[in-house]
């Protein structure tokens, strides 16, 4: 019995050692072997041994020599971003997307696909699932290895189970996506809300790289936020941390779907944007042929006309845009002076409208927030804007890989049972 303790502690910390190899070389590559040894305080040979296994496996390559200072100059490694492929997932209300991404989150296959309110859970995970085929079988084309697949999602999710509790604007509850895409597709998945998936993009890929304590607000249909405080995704208590849409703004406002009423998303979302216009009867600019009506238009339709009419100087437009910009001004003071983030990034569908809407929120920043605060905030727009969730899902991914990295030959497809074994994340690397 002891032995097995001892033997079972030698893999832990074989894989701990590995993960952080793999971490620096994320963030400092190129980096020799003995940079990699000095950097992390590992000795030199438990770090020639596992970049040897790295290089093999291909997770890291030899890209040159260190100019010689006198002695041997050392041979360059870097995490080799062509080490397999990652399928990215968006379920939004209303609509699916999913991209084939390397391990840099650069796409080369993206598809999409609608679904109406009227369709079941069942009907839109069976559409998720051929999408997802399809990039599979991309994957599998070039002969490199698939990871997996990052599902990000809007509501509450139990990130354990990877099951979707409660989603108000779909009116989805308990629905075990994990399983159910994991089942039809014998593939590892991942399943994170939006807001954190989408935090996670930008701290691998996008403005938030190296930033600790940022804030991520994500703007569909809905509004969601993801928190990461001292260089982790904060979760809290119950793993439901971030939903900041359902803070409550207007305490007479309109109603929301969650039963509150005047909450931020109801006031700074897409819908919002749309009903504002609604209610100010504005019909739309006139639909070009084989295009539908506004009435009829789904709302990327309608958020394309907006911006259209936007540019072209409509105030009725404008009007609204200011608005909308004023009230997410109002809940980004709101996450400053609670968390004094360095950043908040904007993203999701709404960025799209950023030029007109961040102005407005930063000037209600300057005002809302106590200065002590808003002067070490920078308010930005995300580096993905609609995008965010599905290069989300492959954050997802590559957050595992790198904190738990499994190695099997290229070429090879994770089993699905792999994916019973993730729970809640592990930490986000260190990236300053």
């Amino acid at each position: 019995m002891p032995q097995q303790f001892r033997t079972g502690d030698q893999s832990l910390v074989r894989h701990l050692n590995r993960s952080i190899l793999l971490q620096r070389l994320w963030v400092g590559s190129p980096v020799s072997r003995a940079d990699l040894a000095a950097g992390t305080g590992l000795n030199k040979t438990t770090v020639s041994n596992l970049v040897e296994e790295l290089i093999s496996d291909g997770f890291v390559r030899e890209v040159g020599r260190n100019p010689s200072l006198g002695g041997r100059p050392g041979v360059l490694l870097e995490l080799d971003p062509d080490a397999g492929w990652i399928i990215g997932c968006e379920i939004g209300v209303g609509h699916l997307s999913v991209a084939l991404a390397n391990l840099r989150a650069q796409v080369t296959w993206r598809r999409q696909a609608a679904f109406s309110k009227d369709d079941s859970v069942q009907v839109v995970l069976d559409r998720l699932a051929s999408l997802m085929r399809q990039a599979a079988k991309e994957a599998q084309a070039t002969g490199r290895r698939l990871h997996g697949a990052g599902v990000a999602v809007p509501g509450l999710v139990d990130i354990s189970s990877g099951s979707l509790v409660f989603e108000p604007n779909m009116g989805w509850r308990s629905v075990a996506l994990r399983t159910e895409l994991a089942g039809r597709l014998d593939l590892p998945v991942i399943v994170d809300n939006d807001g954190n998936a989408a935090a996670l993009a930008e701290r691998y890929f996008g403005v938030a790289q190296g930033v600790d304590d940022f804030a991520y607000v994500v703007a569909n249909i809905g509004l969601g936020a993801g928190l990461v405080i001292g260089g982790h995704i904060h979760y809290g208590i119950s793993g439901y941390a971030g939903e900041a849409g359902h803070t409550t703004i207007d305490p007479d406002g309109p109603l929301c779907r969650c039963g509150n009423r005047g909450c931020w998303e109801r006031l700074a979302s897409q819908r919002a944007l749309i009903e504002r216009l609604e209610q100010a009867s504005w019909a739309g600019p006139p639909p070009v042929p084989d295009e539908a009506d506004w009435s009829r238009a789904t709302s990327a339709v309608r958020l394309e006309r907006i911006l259209q009419a936007a540019g072209e100087g409509d105030p009725v437009v404008r009007e609204a845009l200011r608005q909308t910009g004023t009230y997410l001004g109002i809940g980004i003071a709101n996450l400053v002076n609670l968390l004094n983030p360095s950043l908040v990034a904007f993203g999701g569908s709404l960025s799209l409208a950023h030029e007109y809407l961040l102005p407005v929120a930063r000037e209600v920043v300057q005002q809302r927030a106590m200065a002590e605060l808003r002067q070490t905030t920078r308010v930005v727009v995300s580096s993905f804007r609609q995008d965010a969730c599905v290069i989300g899902g492959v954050a997802l991914v590559v957050h595992d890989l790198l904190s738990r990295p499994r190695l099997v030959p290229a070429g090879t497809i994770v089993p699905a049972e792999a994916a019973t074994e993730r729970g809640r994340h592990p930490e986000l690397p260190v990236v300053s």
